[in-house]
């Protein structure tokens, strides 16, 4: 009687102890999938510019993103040499056709936005398709152009059709837009201005100046040109 009751006293134990261990365990991994990126909460960046569209219509926008991102957005490299664009009757649609997949087999950069003076779209209605077989999926591509802040010369990427830029408009009242890349002519970045904390304000900060940084009670925003 006396060993039964004390395998039952040292089953309880390590059932106590296993179930301790696994509640430690289960919330250091809450905590760490949940946590967030404190550098991004210190700081919001907002890019602005100008957007013009085929259909011709401008904006100064501000709060510029491409595909939720303003920097380490993947651009792929278009290929010099390619087969000719041709007109598919079935899709209604001129195309060009890849061999290799450009997610996987093209070079690619990582793009900040602080890095660009302009982005156009010369040929909207052009799409650059990748199909591996006919069983798969279509992967469809625009042809953009870059001009970088630093330099008049352009460069030719590849981005997936479905790309968005999102923006605020900046006259007659702020209205969010989702922007289809093929809906874009020209996207001019003019320039920047980041917003601190108020705790970063003040590690950054101690002395602000009033006649160069525009201080509210909550925030402080930083206006700068590119």
């Amino acid at each position: 009687m006396k060993n039964k009751k004390t395998n039952i006293l040292f089953s309880t134990l390590f059932l106590l102890t296993f179930f301790s261990h696994l509640s430690i365990v289960s919330t250091s991994n809450w905590k760490s999938t949940g946590g967030t990126n404190s550098a991004d909460e210190d700081t919001q960046v907002n890019f602005y510019g100008t957007l013009i569209t085929h259909q011709g219509q401008k904006d100064a926008v501000g709060h510029i993103l491409i595909e939720g991102k303003h920097k380490d957005i993947i651009m792929y490299d278009a290929p010099v040499k390619h087969v000719k664009e041709v007109f598919n009757q079935k899709t209604k649609q001129t195309e060009i056709k890849l061999e290799e997949n450009p997610v996987t087999e093209f070079s690619h950069s990582k793009i900040d936005l602080s890095t660009i003076s302009t982005i156009k779209v010369p040929n909207p209605n052009t799409v650059w398709i990748y199909q591996k077989e006919k069983k798969y999926q279509k992967m469809e591509f625009i042809l953009i152009q870059v001009t970088p802040k630093e330099s008049t010369a352009t460069k030719d990427y590849l981005l997936e059709r479905k790309t968005h830029i999102s923006c605020n408009t900046m006259e007659k009242g702020t209205q969010k837009k989702e922007v289809p890349l093929s809906a874009i002519e020209t996207l001019t970045i003019e320039g920047y201005s980041f917003t601190l904390s108020p705790n970063k304000t003040k590690e950054n900060r101690p002395a602000p100046c009033p006649t160069k940084v525009g201080l509210a009670a909550d925030s402080t925003e930083i206006r700068q040109n590119v």
